[in-house]
């Protein structure tokens, strides 16, 4: 069975603009090679907020070659339906205090990974939280 993979901005960032001598860049250039190689691995969907993300966060490579090395991913749209989900887990985790920032993003990606049946992949540490919280969320629906 085929894993379909959404990469956060930040993994790919690193992947594709890594700063040299950086470990987790090399990490992150390295899981991207992995999955680029691997045949039972789609790495092709991102979404318009990951996309702003990597472009607008570029600093080695211009934004047209970032775009370029971008164009095999396919850009799923996103709906209501994954805006509202997202603000049910950050909802759901202020019941529970569990700190979320409300300027980031992740809640969206990961609700957007859930929503379309993808693996988010990232080097997050709030990733694990918030999948915890959606499955959390689930359980309690």
């Amino acid at each position: 069975m085929t894993r379909r993979i959404l990469p956060d901005a930040n993994l790919l960032i690193g992947a594709f603009d890594g700063e040299p001598d950086n470990p987790e860049h090399e990490a992150a250039y390295q899981r991207v090679k992995d999955w680029l190689l691997d045949p039972d691995v789609k790495l092709s969907s991102t979404t318009p907020l990951v996309l702003y993300e990597v472009l607008r966060g570029v600093r080695r490579v211009s934004v047209d070659e970032m775009e370029t090395r971008l164009k095999g991913f396919d850009i799923f749209d996103v709906h209501a339906r994954e805006a509202r989900r997202a603000v049910e887990i950050f909802r759901f985790a202020k019941d529970r205090s569990v700190p979320l920032d409300k300027r980031s993003f992740d809640v969206f990606h990961c609700v957007c990974a859930e929503i379309n049946g993808l693996e988010i992949a990232s080097q997050d540490g709030d990733i694990g939280k918030i999948q915890q919280l959606i499955q959390d969320n689930k359980q309690n629906a």
